[in-house]
């Protein structure tokens, strides 16, 4: 096993640094994200965005589990938050991937933020042949998703 590290570019967001922390440091946020209406208008805004099926999502302000075919049942967790800095969140025991992700997000200008994704995924040589290429783009793809919720 290995430990592979994956960034993103620095995207920016249209919302004061303040408003975007406090809504992605708190996961029962992510219920109105869920929302099936949501997720279709979010994959027409992403080119390439992959169809992917969340169901029986639940959340706490600390921890998210939810289902995706044919991958099964996934947990997310908070495991550190440094206000208006970071977020770090670590994927549950029952994915094949062991994985953390950092949120780290700058101040910009007095409306905007900057955000940038890490994501540091444990994993053997066979699976990183698999995921390596999908993680790579994947990083970026959900960083641009980030851009375009509503963070009012």
């Amino acid at each position: 096993m290995s430990t592979e590290k994956y960034v993103s570019d620095v995207k920016v967001i249209n919302y004061p640094l303040e408003k975007v922390y406090e809504k992605l440091s708190d996961l029962r946020n992510l219920n109105k994200l869920m929302d099936p209406e949501k997720l279709k208008e979010a994959r027409e805004k992403v080119p390439n965005a992959p169809d992917i099926k969340f169901e029986n999502f639940r959340a706490t302000e600390d921890e998210c589990s939810f289902t995706v075919n044919p991958i099964g049942s996934v947990g997310i967790k908070v495991i550190d938050r440094e206000l208006n800095k970071t977020i770090k969140l670590q994927g549950s025991e029952t994915l094949p991937i062991k994985f953390n992700c950092w949120i780290q997000l700058l101040p910009h200008e007095e409306e905007n933020c900057k955000m940038r994704l890490t994501i540091h995924a444990d994993m053997n040589p066979m699976i990183k042949m698999i995921v390596d290429k999908h993680l790579k783009e994947g990083v970026n793809k959900v960083a641009e998703a980030f851009t375009r919720i509503p963070f009012e």
